[in-house]
């Protein structure tokens, strides 16, 4: 048996000044063909490798940091889109969401306490809440975002500091109301109630879910936004989505749509 062996993968033994002209190029040749082929799997693994670098998973600069070199636009506002939709895990509060690749456009997770300090940013196409595609790619804006925000609205889940309190932030918003705006909500369409200030429109919903509070920018032009400002869910942060004002009021709808979204997203 030891004999067979050495005949599958033993050095064949010849006797010294037996070799042939056609033996050594049989030997050499198949040595070519051996390094070659070598040359070829390690190149493939490097290109997989390569080809496999998600930017967005990569450790890069968070926006304070960026802010505090003085950093140009274009790194404040660089984003990490891609059509790959392989879940990414993300540990945020007392939850672990594993969000789709495709919805998602920024990630910082820093070294320190991550499930605390952690940021993401997750874009999508309303009025339902579509992710990016290779069918709507072009559909999604490129930043910075000036000029309006389309059909696109952009969710930020920001952790460095405690979950939202709406009733608190309701009650605040109705002493800056009266401090710095008409005074009291008037009731506009639809059950929102409005309060003008100098510099937006303060817009307030009283909903099955809790208060709705959200703010436009103070311009008569779907082309402006507004922001909605939201506790996560995950009992710490806060959710912030901004869109069209051509969407103001779907504003509940759309907090309600994404919500559950975000919900669907987490470990059950």
């Amino acid at each position: 048996m030891a004999e067979f062996g050495q005949r599958q993968y033993g050095t064949a033994r010849i006797t010294p000044g037996t070799q042939t002209p056609g033996l050594t190029k049989c030997v050499v040749g198949l040595a070519i063909v051996i390094a070659v082929i070598a040359g070829l799997f390690l190149g493939h693994r490097s290109f997989y490798h390569s080809a496999k670098r998600d930017p967005l998973l990569e450790k890069h600069e968070s926006v304070l940091e960026m802010v505090n070199r003085h950093a140009s636009d274009e790194e404040l506002f660089r984003e990490y889109p891609s059509l790959d939709t392989r879940p990414i895990p993300i540990a945020f509060g007392n939850k672990t969401y594993k969000i789709p690749r495709n919805y998602l456009v920024d990630l910082d997770r820093p070294d320190v306490d991550p499930t605390k300090n952690t940021t993401f940013e997750i874009h999508v196409l309303l009025p339902d809440l579509v992710p990016r595609s290779a069918n709507n790619a072009d559909k999604f804006l490129k930043p910075p975002h000036f000029g309006g925000h389309g059909d696109q609205m952009n969710a930020t889940i920001r952790g460095w500091q405690k979950e939202l309190d709406l009733s608190a932030r309701q009650v605040e918003w109705t002493r800056w109301c009266a401090d710095n705006g008409a005074g009291v909500f008037s009731p506009v369409e639809s059950g929102y109630r409005l309060c003008e200030t100098a510099t937006h429109e303060l817009y307030l919903k009283d909903t099955t879910e809790g208060p709705l509070l959200f703010a436009c920018d103070k311009i008569a032009s779907k082309t402006l936004g507004c922001t909605i400002a939201e506790p996560t869910g995950a009992q710490w942060g806060v959710l912030t989505l901004d869109f069209s004002r051509k969407y103001l009021y779907q504003a509940d709808e759309i907090r309600r749509r994404f919500r559950s979204l975000l919900d669907s997203f987490a470990d059950k």
